[in-house]
């Protein structure tokens, strides 16, 4: 089978939409835009330009991270429920005792040597001794 190995640059290529930005990224401006903006021309009046201001940037974090931010490959939304299950879901951790399982595992080969040495004596395995010791 023939094999073509493809650069990494050529592989993280995203295909661009408007103005160099994804589809990812221009949902992500939109959504922004869409939730922010008719907070902005609401409240303008009723909440002093600092406070509002605030609450405009907490409210577009969610939707620069969905569009922009991406950790170790993974997508932003998906790496905030890793970040969940990290640290408000109970951890598995399996223990395994390797000095146990050596010594079951000499423990089951021994007895298997043990039951061919008797078969052996009982002259089960006359003919195949027999080659062995060849």
């Amino acid at each position: 089978m023939i094999e073509v190995k493809i650069p990494a640059d050529i592989q993280e290529y995203k295909s661009k939409l408007i103005a160099g930005l994804s589809v990812r990224q221009v949902i992500a401006i939109g959504g922004a835009l869409v939730t922010t903006v008719p907070v902005g021309v609401y409240f303008h009046d009723k909440i002093s330009p600092d406070y509002l201001l605030w609450i405009i940037m907490l409210m577009v974090v969610p939707f620069v991270g969905y569009g922009f931010v991406r950790f170790k490959g993974m997508p932003f939304e998906q790496f905030i429920v890793v970040l969940w299950r990290f640290y408000f879901e109970p951890q598995r951790r399996v223990y395994e005792d390797t000095d146990a399982n050596l010594f079951a595992e000499l423990n089951t080969e021994l007895t298997a040597l043990d039951i061919l040495q008797q078969r052996m004596d009982a002259g089960e395995y006359e003919e195949s001794e027999q080659e062995w010791r060849g």
